[in-house]
């Protein structure tokens, strides 16, 4: 803890006091202001764009974030042990109440300003934008379709494979269905606005990154940003909201019209038809099957299986929540 205790002195203007080691990462005073010290995997690019989106953030009157402060020499990261580190922020403060109608509607708010005040970003490298829908729904078709061939191809089945072979056929309906539906939008010329004016999107909303402190809304948690069309963070709130409640009191139309009715401007249709096509998107089936199937093995396969039982065990409840929506884009 000494030397850590002194390469932060040595890397940052900070006066550290009561430095303290919690899961994941390091908490300490300086001259009253709490800070946070991680490991990260983010490159220089990725903090030198976390930057400029805070800079534009402040300047147009958007405070309420987890700030990210550079080294005394500028650079990006402190290095200690071989490890990298940021100095970020510490926000202490409630996680947001996913229950309370009130606190989600000043959420919504928040991230609507979020949103507008990100705006003016200039000369944004190409790995900030986020990919196309279009391009993105056509490689899920591509994977499912390559690894249903691949458990066609095997020599035995595992339990995994006859899951994933009785479940598919759903998904790759749904990835079709949101092909469909995204083509009756306006998405290219949307995206043709995005890339003018490089709104950025959270991209990793939930429960812990949606913090309350005295009443007033804070983000965190901005290494995920990207530059976006903002249904992109509407579908991810609802996609957590779904796995977090069960219940699901706050209906999926409530919850869109909370962004709309937050200010600036109104959602239209193709909006609407927009956050359906990605709520559509079958990452969970697919990020587990790719677990499986694909990336090296490290886990055991029951735990895997257990995520794939999971995302189809939710789909029936998941239809029900999104069929207001449906019911509205087609």
């Amino acid at each position: 803890m000494d030397g850590l205790f002194a390469k932060i002195q040595d890397s940052y203007d900070v006066d550290v006091k009561n430095i303290k080691k919690t899961k994941g990462y390091y908490a300490f005073n300086s001259l009253g202001h709490a800070y946070v010290l991680r490991k990260t995997q983010d490159n220089a690019n990725r903090f030198e764009f976390r930057m400029r989106l805070q800079k534009n953030l402040l300047a147009n009157g958007f405070a309420n974030i987890e700030k990210i402060y550079p080294t005394k020499e500028k650079g990006p990261f402190m290095l200690h042990e071989e490890q990298k580190y940021i100095l970020t922020d510490s926000i202490s403060g409630d996680e947001v109440n996913f229950d309370d109608k009130m606190i989600l509607s000043k959420a919504f708010q928040a991230l609507k300003d979020f949103h507008k005040s990100s705006e003016g970003l200039k000369v944004v490298p190409d790995e900030f934008y986020s990919e196309h829908m279009g391009i993105k729904l056509r490689k899920m078709a591509k994977d499912i379709s390559m690894l249903r061939k691949r458990v066609n191809f095997s020599k035995g089945l595992s339990d995994f494979d006859l899951i994933f072979l009785k479940n598919y056929e759903f998904y790759e309906r749904n990835i079709v269905k949101a092909i469909e539906i995204l083509s009756k939008t306006n998405y290219h010329e949307k995206l043709k606005l995005v890339h003018n004016k490089n709104p950025v999107c959270h991209n990793l909303l939930k429960k812990e990154t949606i913090v309350i402190v005295e009443g007033e809304v804070y983000l965190s948690s901005l290494s995920s940003c990207l530059v976006d069309h903002f249904s992109s963070d509407i579908a991810m709130f609802i996609n957590k909201y779904m796995k977090y409640d069960i219940k699901r009191p706050i209906s999926i139309m409530e919850i869109i019209d909370m962004y709309s009715d937050s200010g600036h401007n109104k959602l239209d249709i193709c909006d609407y038809r927009i956050i359906l096509s990605k709520l559509l998107m079958p990452a969970g089936f697919l990020n587990a099957a790719g677990q499986y199937y694909i990336k090296k093995r490290s886990w055991a396969p029951s735990a895997v299986t257990g995520d794939l039982e999971y995302e189809i065990n939710s789909r029936e409840a998941f239809c029900d929540y999104i069929e207001p929506l449906l019911s509205m884009c087609t």
